[in-house]
């Protein structure tokens, strides 16, 4: 009788539980439908099932929060926090609520009891950091986004756009506040710097990297660039390539190294997408070491583009002759190729300077143009373009070679012809 009596009430215990676990799993299937679709009657059917489970009651509180009704969002998961304290998301959550219920100090508590139990969760303290800022609290507040940016690099950029809105883009403040202690940070901070024309600042923070990421010196260089940051630029660039840092930045003149296509930053650049036109080193014609730049014309392509081109980094309110070699094989069209200097600082990229047709010259010759820098040109491009045509694209045939490219001041060329003499 006693076995049965066991027996009895262990399969009412285990019915029970079946039915408890059914139960509960019904109103969680209910509260994640309820969220999916932000119906509030699923979430009130949720919580009629357990009311004392907070997973439906964090479900309503979040739904009632996307409704902007704030206060009983709040009173859901206040309920959800008594049934579950030690859970950090269920207390972000609630400080959300606070704050859009215009309840900032309850918020805060409520970040705060959420970093006390999980102090590496990043967003706890970038969302305590963006309270504390809009209460005027700046220096806690740039020490919680701060320990959210050591906890995750990817808010760095954030940390240091909240900083630079506030301190109204002074770039020592936003520095202090940032505080960058690792090289990726430097580099993210370099990098925004750039971004926001100040080249001087973002070269100072690059420097303090001693081995800048593979991945962001690209990024970092074509930041500056953008800004026209040139010094900045090549001084970077010069840097991470185990260069001279030397005035005029000619590189690559006879077309030795080997040109990438669409690369960004210094030395030649070959356009991309140019139609009918072939550019190739070629050995077996060349005026300076073992081989030139050959370009092969086959039809129509775009003229006043560049096919070719070099930024130069150089001084201001300086007087300048490029030289180059050139000749041509069968060429015909109305669109002549020459050699073009734009001042690289002026947003209009002016021409300051242009070479003849070397489409002229049957046989290796040498071109000249001369130019002036201004007070504020510290870079220009040197390009390779055809000009004259009368419609865009126009036709082009045969066959253009360059080699021997160098760049003189006015004072070098008189202190050679000195020597000479």
């Amino acid at each position: 009788m006693k076995r049965l009596i066991f027996a009895t009430l262990g399969v009412g215990v285990c019915a029970l539980g079946i039915w408890q676990a059914a139960r509960v799993g019904m109103a969680r299937s209910l509260a994640h439908k309820a969220l999916q679709a932000g119906d509030l009657s699923l979430a009130d059917k949720a919580v009629s099932l357990t009311p004392n489970d907070a997973e439906t009651h964090m479900a309503r509180g979040v739904i009632l929060q996307s409704r902007e009704n704030y206060t009983e969002a709040c009173r859901e998961l206040e309920r959800a926090i008594q049934l579950r304290p030690r859970d950090y998301f269920l207390w972000m959550h609630l400080a959300v609520s606070r704050d859009l219920d215009e309840d900032q100090d309850g918020a805060v508590r409520a970040l705060r009891q959420a970093i006390a139990l999980s102090p590496a969760y990043a967003k706890s303290h970038w969302l305590l950091g963006n309270l504390l800022l809009r209460m005027n609290q700046p220096t806690e507040a740039f020490q919680e986004l701060r320990l959210a940016a050591a906890s995750d690099e990817s808010v760095l950029p954030n940390v240091i756009d909240l900083a630079w809105g506030f301190h109204h883009g002074d770039v020592a403040q936003v520095v202090a506040e940032v505080q960058p202690q690792s090289d990726n940070a430097r580099m993210t901070l370099a990098i925004f710097l750039a971004r926001h024309d100040q080249g001087a600042a973002a070269l100072e923070q690059f420097r303090t990297v001693p081995s800048p990421p593979a991945e962001a010196v690209p990024t970092l260089i074509s930041a500056l660039l953008n800004t026209r940051a040139f010094v900045e630029a090549y001084t970077v660039w010069t840097s991470v390539n185990r260069r001279p840092f030397a005035l005029p930045s000619l590189l690559n003149p006879g077309f030795e190294d080997e040109i990438t296509v669409g690369e960004d930053g210094f030395g030649w650049q070959i356009s991309s997408g140019l139609a009918n036109v072939v550019l190739s080193a070629d050995p077996t014609q060349f005026q300076q070491g073992q081989k030139s730049l050959r370009i092969d014309f086959h039809g129509d392509s775009p003229s006043g583009a560049a096919i070719v081109s070099e930024l130069i980094v150089l001084n201001p309110r300086t007087s300048y002759r490029l030289t180059f070699q050139g000749s041509s094989k069968d060429f015909v069209s109305t669109g002549v190729p020459v050699v073009v200097v734009s001042d690289a600082s002026d947003p209009k990229n002016a021409i300051i300077g242009q070479s003849a047709a070397v489409s002229e010259a049957r046989d290796w010759r040498e071109f000249v143009v001369d130019f002036n820098t201004g007070e504020r040109t510290n870079a220009v491009r040197v390009a390779i373009w055809r000009q004259g045509c009368s419609n865009n694209p126009c036709a082009a045939f045969g066959t253009v070679w360059l080699d021997a490219f160098a760049l003189q001041t006015s004072s070098e060329r008189n202190g050679s012809r000195a020597n000479a003499k």
